[in-house]
């Protein structure tokens, strides 16, 4: 056994027991897994977990920003989404960047500076907010903008001292989801200005260090989660099965995650026996972008690719603006039929961006 990096051997052993742990108890009935197909998601979870965490809390560097990929359809964590491209970057108030990009179609673009969740997770505290609207594009849908400690104005975004990350969301309305189209792409870029030092070499220190932030990442992520019905309530999720609460936003109900501001949310589990449907009714306000998401218990969408398990507002078959979509296990003879890729169990998510009016209820019901 080598004692050259004592400090990264010992943070990679506590990294690796903590997944074993989490493999052990975090996949049960008490935590609302109820089936072998979205136990052994758990499994596979865990890995994308480890993914998410090596790439930003291991690799990432505030010194040395990069945006990178959030999730991808081989990447699903902290609630994925069909139709939008994520990406993220460590900062830090003591320097000024520059974001410069092109809009690429998408109907609405915007950038979100976190705090540090004191546990590691995802549960950070939105201190600024930005979208497409709040600054300036040119006719071919470029945009630069100024993160700094002091900067204010058009195109500018204040960096608080306890600025620790930015998150970036690129909305698309395309017949085939933004995800699984492999020719989309977003032109994005992060700078720090002035003089740039090269990244040190790395450490026994650094590396033990990074490691330890994924070991947190991936804690937060899984042991560190409420078991169902112990979350604190947030009017915008429902955990009464088959029943969808009616949406709200994050601003509304002041709650610190990764959620994006301009966004109204509702959330519930479906519960379906073989042959049932879920059935959901409503009317969808004037907004910039609307979709309806299926997860398992694990936050990660079902299999979009080659199954229909989302649909946007360019994928819905509307009269006028009301809806009718079902959720089944097998296709119901309905235009708006969301597959539920075999999980008896999962969860229901909707988003509304930057409504006009205030959404409306979604009605539920169950059938068959």
């Amino acid at each position: 056994m080598s004692d050259l990096a004592p400090k990264s051997r010992a943070a990679l052993g506590e990294l690796l027991d903590l997944v074993r742990e989490a493999g052990d108890r975090h996949f049960t009935a008490e935590r609302g897994v109820i089936e072998e197909g979205t136990a052994a998601e758990g499994y596979r979870f865990l890995t994308h977990l480890l993914a998410a965490g090596c790439e930003h809390h291991l690799e990432g560097d505030a010194a040395h920003p990069l945006f990178t990929r959030i999730v991808s359809p081989l990447r699903k964590v902290l609630g994925d989404n069909p139709d939008a491209l994520y990406f993220w970057s460590p900062i830090d108030a003591r320097y000024e960047y520059v974001i410069s990009g092109n809009l690429g179609g998408s109907v609405y673009t915007s950038f979100t500076v976190h705090g540090n969740d004191p546990d590691g997770g995802a549960m950070a505290k939105v201190l600024a907010d930005v979208n497409d609207r709040d600054i300036d594009v040119d006719s071919m849908g470029n945009y630069r903008l100024t993160l700094a400690a002091g900067a204010g104005g058009r195109g500018h975004i204040e960096l608080d001292g306890d600025a620790a990350m930015i998150v970036t969301r690129h909305y698309f309305e395309h017949p085939t989801s933004a995800c699984a189209d492999p020719a989309l792409d977003v032109r994005l870029a992060i700078e720090r200005t002035g003089a740039v030092e090269p990244r040190p070499p790395w450490t026994d220190e650094s590396v033990a260090a990074g490691l330890q932030r994924v070991r947190r990442f991936v804690r937060a992520n899984t042991l560190g989660m409420p078991a169902p019905g112990e979350a604190p309530p947030y009017p915008f999720v429902s955990r009464t099965p088959n029943a969808l609460p009616k949406p709200a936003s994050f601003r509304a109900s002041d709650t610190d995650t990764m959620g994006a501001v301009d966004i109204h949310y509702a959330m519930a589990p479906y519960l379906l026996q073989p042959g049932q449907r879920l059935v959901m009714e409503g009317t969808l306000p004037p907004c910039a972008f609307a979709n309806v998401v299926l997860w398992n218990m694990h936050m990660q969408t079902f299999e979009y690719r080659s199954r229909r398990t989302s649909l946007n507002r360019a994928q819905m078959k509307l009269d006028g603006n009301d809806f009718r979509i079902v959720v089944a296990d097998a296709d119901p003879g309905e235009p708006n039929w969301l597959d539920t890729d075999g999980h008896m169990l999962g969860t229901v998510f909707w988003r509304i961006l930057l409504p006009e009016e205030e959404p409306g209820e979604i009605r539920c019901s169950v059938e068959g």
